[in-house]
């Protein structure tokens, strides 16, 4: 058969036309289409897969890149460094120790602390205000960038428009692993803040997690002062009020928090360590933390314990807000017009609505001097002080009733009755008592010891366990008792006259003792996790910010008397996990809990002791790490005061373990 020759018209060469050959073309055609549309959808698709991810990889890069975003800026003719983020911009400001460096002839000694998000060790120059900027005698100009070394010492020379000239010398160091906080006062200074503890001001804040993201910025209502012998020191503890609730750094939301600064814990990890046993006792309430870097105004504060405060409220001591119906109730308060009133053994307010009494409690055993500085409270017969926390503004009825159910209370405890475990609540007063036995904390009884009662309750509840920075045998007070190992807090009221006598009272009791027993070796388990490697990994999150903390406040320090026990940080956690071993092998053999030894960390070696007196060195001995030093020199009492150690002041112990090279001094008297 002879084939049609097809013209591309259509049509047959001899002129006819052809459908089934046009549709066969048109279908050729349709089909090429077809595949080069999808081709196309194809490559389009491609191409916006390809787009999508340059995109997301720039915003990557821009967000690494922002985050790294450290510049380094002349403010008042000194340098200072704002730390970037995509959510936030904080200051830096260079800390000083006020002596001069006349050695090295560049001025007073500075350190710029930097916050754990710094990830770079790269500044770059931004505004100067018309200032010249050398470091090391190199000039650097705006947009230039310098690289830093941690441990290097630099000489930043600022020169202004008129040629005036200071040089700052600088060293570098850098935070790790944990959040930073970040306040503004409203004032930009320190000054009235830190007059007195009841001064506050407003201000502004910035959280910053440790991988640089903000969790939370905003305007803070309040910033004031905290705590009672620790407001003494100069790291000074804080206060916080923020404008609504908020879950800070991971902890339970609320709108009060405070900063405690573990000035008095050579490991800083005491307070936490207690917060924790607490947790592990099932102590309702108990507060939780964590270690936060602190810059007020710019400046490094050092390394602190931000914590849920002990407060009436949801997330915090989850009673009956007793407080909050008074204030609705009652006008006068708000308006701060509430009428006062004192009496001999109680003082509270006088309102036209409080009638109510079985509303929500929280009270605290207070010391004399801080009772006087509160609002509301209450003195038993037998002259043991209690603040009312909650409600603040108490009626005289719920002064009165308050007063009264304790009174009542101490009656039975101080007559052996056992009826009194109708009215206060075993397993809390129970676990309370342990995480205060075991922590030897110096303070039992005396302050800082709080109890609730809720709506409808007969019971009074012991807790939260709060107030351990002279714990875990950091204080060396009271002729060493609180360093002894082997002591007990149950007759603390012996040691602290102030201290109610409640667990010397109470504890052979059969019920309570068979209590304290059965809780205290459920939580064996616990410290066999926190000595075996949970001690080690908190210290290990912290290292880098205790460091800082040190070079901060170390000339302090100096000048006050007021070392840690041990120079180096790892003694000092091996100090606290020496005393926490040693503390639960007396606490096993006391109470018949049959447990394998806890062993206190030692490394086989030794070393050297030296003892000296205003003349010269006396003797100088060998001995092992880990081990008390159960010997010293001979002295004539007469001459000389008794053997302290040169670094802390404390009097010598043979419950205090050798770590390091250490110093005893025997100082004549005068």
């Amino acid at each position: 058969m002879r084939r049609r020759q097809v013209r591309r018209d259509g049509r047959s060469k001899d002129g006819g036309c052809s459908r089934t050959v046009e549709k066969k073309m048109s279908a050729a055609v349709s089909g090429r289409e077809g595949k080069g549309r999808k081709l196309l959808m194809r490559k389009r698709t491609g191409l916006g897969i390809m787009l999508a991810v340059a995109v997301v990889a720039a915003v990557c890069c821009l967000t690494i890149k922002e985050r790294n975003n450290v510049m380094l800026h002349v403010e008042n003719g000194q340098p200072c460094i704002r730390v970037r983020t995509a959510q936030s911009e904080n200051r830096v400001v260079l800390w000083q120790d006020g002596e001069a460096d006349e050695e090295a002839g560049e001025g007073q000694a500075g350190w710029f602390f930097l916050p754990s998000c710094v990830t770079s060790h790269k500044l770059r120059l931004g505004e100067t205000g018309g200032s010249s900027v050398r470091i090391d005698g190199q000039l650097y100009e705006e947009g230039d960038t310098f690289t830093w070394e941690e441990g290097r010492k630099y000489a930043f020379q600022i020169t202004d428009a008129s040629y005036d000239s200071h040089t700052y010398g600088a060293c570098f160091m850098k935070s790790a692993n944990i959040p930073s906080l970040f306040i503004d006062t409203a004032s930009g200074g320190l000054d009235y803040l830190h007059e007195n503890k009841e001064n506050e001001e407003a201000g502004r804040i910035c959280v910053l997690q440790a991988d640089g993201v903000t969790v939370y910025q905003d305007e803070l209502p309040r910033i004031s002062g905290r705590g009672n012998s620790t407001w003494e020191f100069e790291k000074k503890p804080y206060a916080l009020k923020l404008k609504d609730d908020q879950p800070l750094c991971g902890l339970r939301k609320s709108d009060r928090w405070r900063l405690l600064a573990l000035w008095n814990e050579g490991s800083r990890l005491g307070d936490k360590i207690a917060m924790d046993l607490a947790q592990e006792l099932g102590l309702s309430y108990t507060t939780q933390g964590t270690w936060v870097d602190l810059y007020l105004n710019g400046e490094y504060r050092g390394i602190y314990l931000l914590t849920e405060s002990v407060t009436v409220g949801p997330g915090r001591v989850d009673i009956y807000d007793t407080e909050k119906e008074n204030k609705q109730k009652n006008a006068s308060i708000e308006a701060g017009t509430a009428e006062h009133y004192g009496e001999e053994d109680n003082k509270g307010f006088l309102l036209e609505n409080g009638s109510e009494t079985d509303v929500g409690y929280l009270i605290e055993k207070d010391h004399p001097k801080h009772w006087e500085a509160e609002d509301s409270g209450f003195c038993l017969s037998r002259g043991d002080l209690f603040t009312i926390n909650a409600p603040r503004h108490a009626s005289k009825e719920q002064v009165a009733y308050i007063q009264n159910y304790v009174e009542e209370i101490d009656a039975l405890v101080q007559s052996g009755d056992p009826a009194v475990w109708e009215k206060l609540d075993m397993t809390s007063f129970a676990g309370r008592f342990l995480v205060d036995e075991i922590a030897l904390e110096m303070d039992t009884g005396s302050t800082s010891m709080y109890f609730y009662k809720d709506r409808g309750d007969e019971k009074l509840y012991s807790g939260p366990a709060w107030d351990y920075d002279n714990a875990f045998g950091e204080d060396s007070k009271s002729d060493g008792f609180f360093v002894n190992y082997g002591e007990t807090i149950v007759n603390n009221n012996e040691q602290l006259a102030i201290a109610i006598n409640w667990y010397q009272k109470l504890y052979d009791t059969p019920e309570l003792y068979q209590c304290i027993v059965e809780e205290y070796t459920g939580t064996l388990p616990f410290f066999e996790k926190l000595l075996n490697n949970g001690i080690d990994r908190y210290a290990d999150q912290i290292r880098a910010s205790v460091s800082m903390d040190d070079a901060r406040w170390d000339s302090v320090r100096v000048s006050d008397n007021d070392h840690p026990r041990y120079a180096s940080y790892d003694a000092n956690v091996n100090y606290t996990k020496f005393f926490i071993a040693n503390r639960l092998n007396c606490l096993c053999a006391r109470w018949g809990v049959q447990h394998e030894a806890f062993a206190a960390p030692a490394n086989g070696e030794t070393h050297t002791v030296t003892f000296s007196v205003y003349e010269g060195v006396v003797e100088t001995v060998e001995a092992p790490d880990g081990e008390p030093l159960s010997y010293t020199p001979d002295y004539d009492s007469g001459v000389y005061q008794g053997w302290v150690y040169r670094r802390s002041r404390e009097p010598y112990s043979s419950y205090i373990p050798i770590y390091e090279d250490m110093e005893l001094y025997n100082a004549k008297w005068e």
